[in-house]
């Protein structure tokens, strides 16, 4: 059995690319697995990544600085980040830590993919 507290299960949809956080998302976690797959997926031309918060049992202040950070990175590659499936504790700490209104946040994957297929038809 892994000691790691964090499992990273990367999965597609059409145009999409999903990784699903599986565990907790704090510091010692190896919280920069998520950052370092992020950066591998947009250098390879990634444009739509969505992270799946549904099986994350619990984010600190590390985590939620990761997400920021993925978010970025993604961004400064011309591609989008958004979360998905994030559970109510964790949805809740990142209001009150003022950080979740920097994400696009949608409750499945299929409607954040659906959202950014129909906006690039958009002008």
């Amino acid at each position: 059995m892994s000691t790691s507290k964090l499992e990273l299960v990367e999965r597609e949809l059409p145009g999409a690319l999903i990784i699903d956080v599986v565990g907790e998302l704090t510091v010692g976690s190896g919280t920069e697995t998520l950052l370092e797959a992020v950066r591998r997926h947009v250098a390879s031309g990634r444009t739509l990544i969505l992270v799946n918060l549904s099986k994350c049992r619990r984010v600190d202040s590390s985590g939620l600085g990761e997400l920021v950070t993925c978010l970025v990175t993604a961004t400064r590659h011309d591609a989008v980040f958004r979360l998905t499936s994030v559970p109510q504790q964790i949805r809740g700490v990142m209001k009150l830590t003022n950080v979740l209104k920097a994400f696009e946040v949608y409750e499945t994957d299929e409607e954040a993919a659906k959202a950014a297929a129909g906006n690039q038809g958009a002008s």
